[in-house]
Parts: structure tokens; sequence; C-alpha cells
């Protein structure tokens, strides 16, 4: 139910156009300041998972392990996705909300 919350909160997030997919395109978003939250798949290779969350906590991003790599790729349609940045302040707060 929680899951099924967050994937609706993320599909309204994509259609605003405030979400990022895939690892360089959410560094990227990191840089530029864009990225309010960060989502790493809980199967994600520990040293992209690493890097990623340096990278998050460097630039005072907050992050989060939701789901697999399957589940969420399943969700957007695309093969495995590890990585997804949120852009939007309040969708990030409201996908803290149903995530803690």
């Amino acid at each position: 139910m929680k899951e099924e919350k967050v994937l609706n909160l993320l599909h309204i997030c994509r259609k605003a156009g405030k979400l990022t997919l895939g690892y360089d395109a959410c560094e990227r978003s990191c840089f530029s300041g864009l990225s309010k939250l960060i989502l790493v798949a809980a199967d994600l290779a520990e040293n992209q998972k690493e890097r990623i969350i340096t990278l998050a906590e460097a630039y005072n991003v907050k992050w989060a392990e939701i789901g697999t790599k399957q589940i969420l790729g399943a969700a957007f349609k695309t093969r495995d996705l590890g990585i997804i940045s949120v852009d939007d302040q309040n969708f990030a707060k409201g996908i803290k909300k149903w995530i803690s």
C-alpha cells in the first residue's frame, strides 16, 4: 500500500516534468541544484549506491531507499531503474511522508 502511494506520487511528478530517471541524469540534477530527493533501489550495486549517496550528502539532498530496480523499472515501463531524482520540493515532501 505504502509503495503504491509513493509510485502514484512519482507518476504525477513525472507528468509535471519534475522527475529525473537514471544515474547520469540524477547526477546532473544534483550538480545543478534541482534535486530535492534521491530515491535509490534497495538492490542497486553498492559502488553506485555509495557514489550517489555521497553526492547527495555533498549537495544537501535527502535520499531514501525504495523498492527494487525491477519494481521501479516496471512502474515506469523501462528496463531496470536504480536511481530517481525528485526535482520539486512539494513532491519530495509528500514522498518523504509516505517513506518514513
